[in-house]
């Protein structure tokens, strides 16, 4: 346990969690036993810890590899390309490793259509769409801080060599089209693009994988690059954690919404490879992983550091100068020990504004849409307009489509 982390502040975290996800708040000081309702073909949950930590994807890993002894990377990545929406066949391009692969595990199960159709035809996704904002932020300046919090989740992103260190305004993109991938009105549908966006992106960390293990990682001392663990740990920064934190800005979910995001996060989790037994099945296995990584996995690194102010000092270059203290504040808004452990320096006046300001700014569009639900639609499609041309701004027009690094 490093020297910021105390028991009591583990534990005040986890209750503050469970209070956050609209859990009673008896529920606290169970949350660390109990496991959700069995349901047909899931295993029995374990918390990812030792074992996991030396697990990768070894479907996906096996596909890369074949990809890179067969020099066909370069090909690989014009597929991912022109391959967009749910309902669109595997480009006939594609080496066929890689079509096989995709046309596997592009499909979702009769259990899981289920899961994702309760948000998309509920008030779950006017819920998220209402607070889309609020969300966004909360994944811009916490979820994306508070994994560099974790020396090996750093250290997996650096030895990669190709997208946050290299490029991190393409990573910015890419990371937040993600997140509005999986949350828009169609994502899930035929004309929506959640499904191969998660299926590109286990095999964007396959090969991230392989850079690592190509180029000095040390898996004696540190285990897997974005192992099972790492991975399960980034599921629930945007998930769980982002709930916890919307919070702030008065994004509050009923129990049954909490239910409906997590089953359909679940199904984001085995899209991107993570192992039935370690994708959290509940809200409460969900704060397990937030707790057990805030009390066990978070130290600074060199890494880190150095990730968290290249993401700061790229909003000063892109935005304007400025823009990363205000950048750095949000973090510490967010989670005072992320900023702590990525030494983001503490700047009371600007700290103390944006504390005061930010939730009112953030204010949550839903609670508008239920006294005018006729707003609903306009408030989606402005959102994802507004969201597409922050995603372009950022990659200077380029294309933000997930790729594999092709060296």
């Amino acid at each position: 346990m490093d020297q910021f982390v105390t028991r009591r502040a583990t534990l005040a975290a986890l209750a503050a969690g469970v209070a956050a996800a609209g859990l009673p708040a008896s529920a606290a000081a169970q949350a660390t036993d109990r496991r959700g309702p069995a349901v047909a073909g899931e295993s029995q949950w374990v918390l990812p810890t030792g074992q996991a930590a030396l697990e990768g994807d070894p479907e996906a890993d096996d596909v890369i590899d074949q990809l890179v002894r067969d020099d066909q990377m370069a090909v690989a990545n014009q597929a991912f390309h022109a391959w967009t929406r749910n309902d669109q066949p595997v480009p006939d391009m594609a080496p066929r490793v890689l079509q096989d692969f995709l046309q596997r595990n592009a499909v979702l199960t009769a259990q899981e259509r289920t899961a994702v159709d309760r948000v998309a035809h509920g008030d779950t996704l006017k819920l998220i769409q209402g607070n889309m904002e609020a969300l966004t932020v909360t994944e811009a300046f916490g979820g994306l801080f508070a994994a560099l919090a974790d020396p090996l989740l750093a250290k997996s992103v650096w030895y990669a060599k190709y997208d946050l260190v290299m490029d991190i305004g393409r990573r910015f993109s890419r990371t937040m089209n993600t997140l509005w991938d999986m949350l828009g009105t169609d994502s899930w549908g035929p004309s929506g693009n959640a499904v191969i966006t998660l299926v590109k992106l286990r095999l964007v960390h396959a090969a991230a994988r392989h850079m690592g293990l190509a180029h000095g990682w040390n898996q004696a001392r540190d285990g897997m690059p974005i192992s099972q663990r790492l991975e399960v740990e980034e599921l629930t920064y945007v998930g769980a954690y982002n709930v916890q934190l919307a919070a702030k800005y008065g994004f509050h979910p009923t129990g049954r919404q909490i239910d409906e995001l997590t089953a359909m996060v679940r199904v984001g989790g085995r899209l991107l490879g993570i192992q039935d037994q370690y994708n959290p099945q509940t809200i409460e296995q969900a704060n397990q992983v937030l707790a057990d990584a805030a009390a066990n996995h978070r130290a600074s690194s060199d890494e880190g550091i150095k990730l968290a102010h290249n993401m700061l000092d790229w909003m000063d270059r892109k935005i304007f100068p400025g823009a990363g203290a205000i950048g750095g504040s949000m973090v510490r808004m967010m989670d005072a020990h992320v900023a702590d452990v990525l030494e983001i320096r503490a700047n009371p006046p600007l700290d103390a504004s944006i504390t005061t300001l930010a939730p009112h700014l953030y204010r949550p569009a839903y609670e508008v849409q239920q006294k005018f639900p006729l707003l609903a639609p306009v408030h989606a499609q402005m959102f994802k307009i507004a969201s597409q041309m922050v995603a372009w701004y950022a990659v200077d027009f380029r294309d933000y489509d997930l790729q594999m690094p092709a060296r």
